[in-house]
């Protein structure tokens, strides 16, 4: 039989704990009903909050561009920046020496990028639409010829001769009256493609300035960072996410700048194997050859077919040299430029190595496919941890974590997410 309190101490210390008890339900019960409220008014007015954080990523859109400059240009920055801490290293006021160091070599660097990205587009920009505009006025010629030239090589197979006349009609149904009645449309889409390029051109502008403030002051947002971390959240799991965070974009940097590096280069020698084999549109080609390389697995072949294709309206021979230079030139980058460029800093099977390449794709297009792979290195690295720091701790015989290409025991220097503390050091006195 439970005993009921008797004293009236008792009586109105339980009474008070039952009103301490039925405020935190109350207010949380509440709470869930405004979040229902909420989340049916926004599905309701769907279309609304989309165009207002449509609106609100469009405002903002020069941040991202200046984080994204900031972080392709800081490996280039803490180079100046490095050199000039050398040139200074006995000055007599290190602090405020280094700090006016830090603004001069954010400064230097977007500077420096910007002189980089005006003298290619000086140099690069007009012969590649020198090219188009040529391919423009040659191309009724170069299809000519080159069904010409293919009906010569097909003339003893009926099959393939029927389909390229069947091609060939299908071609000449795209009569004059056909273009012009599709000129409004054509027209549509290039005041947006202008509108296009302005507003990029603002975002790019706005960025550099944006990217000038965040070189400045990386170390100062870092912290910030970090202290959030660090307040939110116990020390090793603090330093655990920090630690990943440090993975995370040594895989990006390597993979993004790397490869970036690495494109270039491939551009360059595709430009002077082209000028010396005496192809058609070097500079047009080059540049679809060394942008397309920056996408894994399909970029090479997204370069080569529409290359190949253009050189080959000009000439059988040539193109058939050209796709041999080209398969030439890929099994070079892949086989010894990028492994010394870029290295094995991805860390991802072959097999997933694809499969982010096909899912960033799918999900994004070519940013996606860009991106998709060091993104999902990342996640796959993180995940990998994770389940290894389990087992281990699951206490399975060596025999077993070996088969599982898990190295056995504990490390005491080793951090923990998951855990309430972390693991005590190993005395070594």
């Amino acid at each position: 039989m439970q005993m009921k309190p008797t004293s009236r101490k008792a009586r109105a210390a339980q009474q008070q704990e039952m009103k301490h008890g039925l405020i935190p339900r109350s207010i949380a019960l509440f709470l869930v009903l405004c979040a229902a409220i909420i989340f049916t008014f926004l599905l309701i007015n769907f279309d609304v909050v989309k165009d207002f954080f449509g609106n609100i990523a469009t405002a903002i859109g020069p941040v991202f561009y200046g984080i994204i400059f900031a972080y392709l240009l800081n490996p280039i920055c803490r180079f100046i920046e490095n050199r000039f801490l050398k040139l200074a290293k006995n000055s007599k006021d290190p602090e405020r020496t280094a700090k006016n160091i830090r603004g001069l070599s954010a400064i230097l660097t977007v500077l420096l990028a910007i002189a980089v990205l005006a003298l290619l587009c000086v140099i690069i920009v007009p012969a590649v639409w020198e090219s188009i505009a040529k391919i423009a006025m040659d191309l009724p010629n170069l299809i000519q010829s080159f069904i010409n030239r293919t009906e010569k090589f097909l003339k003893g197979n009926p099959m393939l001769s029927n389909a390229l006349n069947s091609a060939t009609a299908n071609l000449e149904t795209l009569s004059g009256d056909e273009i012009l009645s599709q000129a409004n449309v054509w027209m549509g889409y290039l005041a947006n493609g202008i509108v296009g390029v302005f507003n990029f051109a603002y975002n790019v502008i706005i960025g550099l300035i944006i990217s000038v403030y965040l070189l400045m002051g990386k170390e100062r947002f870092l912290r910030q960072g970090a202290k959030l971390l660090y307040a939110t959240m116990k020390q090793h799991r603090a330093e655990w996410i920090l630690r990943r965070l440090r993975n995370a974009n040594h895989t990006f940097s390597s993979a993004i700048l790397g490869k970036m590096l690495d494109s270039f280069i491939i551009g360059m020698l595709c430009f002077i194997g082209v000028v010396i084999m005496d192809m058609p549109y070097p500079s047009l080609i080059a540049v679809i050859v060394g942008v397309t390389n920056m996408l894994p697995f399909f970029g090479p072949f997204i370069g080569a077919i529409p290359s190949t294709l253009l050189v080959l309206m000009h000439s059988t021979e040539k193109a058939i040299y050209f796709a041999i230079f080209i398969l030439i030139l890929q099994q070079f980058d892949c086989n010894i430029l990028d492994p010394k460029i870029v290295g094995g800093s991805i860390g991802l099977p072959a097999f997933w190595d694809l499969f982010a390449c096909l899912l960033g794709g799918g999900l994004f297009g070519l940013f996606g496919m860009l991106i998709g792979v060091p993104a999902f290195a990342v996640f796959y690295q993180l995940v990998k941890e994770l389940v290894e720091e389990k087992l281990r701790r699951r206490q399975l015989s060596d025999h077993l974590l070996k088969r599982l290409g898990i190295k056995p025991g504990i490390d005491p220097n080793d951090l923990f997410f998951d855990v309430d503390e972390p693991p005590e050091p190993i005395d070594t006195e």
